[in-house]
C-alpha cells in the first residue's frame, strides 16, 4: 500500500472534521474577514486537543508576492458563503491547502 499524498491527508482531515471547520470558518469570516482554517499538526498537538487556527493576511502586498502567494490567491477568491479555504502544515513542514465546498454545516445552537 502506498503512502498517502499530502492532498489525501488534507482531504481526510476535511472529511472527518467538515462541520467543525465550516462553522469555525464562517464565524471567523464574520469577525475577521477573509482567511483560511489551519488544522494543527500531529507533531504540535502532543496528544492534546488543539483549536483550529484562522489565518488572515495583514500585509496583503507581501502575501501576494511571497511564499504564500498561492494561498493568498485562494483566500482572495473563494466564496465565503459556500466555500472554505483549509490548510495544514505537515510534520515535514510542507504546507498543503485547498478550497472546499460541501453541504453547509448546521447552524450553531
Amino acid at each position: 500500500m502506498s503512502e498517502p499524498t499530502p492532498g489525501d491527508l488534507l482531504n481526510d482531515l476535511v472529511d472527518a472534521h467538515w462541520e467543525t471547520a465550516a462553522r469555525h470558518a464562517w464565524r471567523q469570516y464574520q469577525e475577521r474577514g477573509r482567511g483560511a482554517i489551519v488544522f494543527p499538526t500531529a507533531s504540535s498537538s502532543n496528544g492534546d486537543r488543539q483549536p483550529l487556527r484562522y489565518l488572515t493576511f495583514s500585509d496583503e502586498e507581501a502575501a501576494a508576492e511571497g511564499s504564500f502567494s498561492m494561498l493568498y490567491e485562494l483566500i482572495e477568491s473563494y466564496d465565503p458563503e459556500t466555500q472554505v479555504v483549509i490548510a495544514v502544515v505537515l510534520p515535514d513542514e510542507r504546507t498543503v491547502f485547498d478550497v472546499y465546498e460541501q453541504s453547509p454545516a448546521p447552524p450553531e445552537a
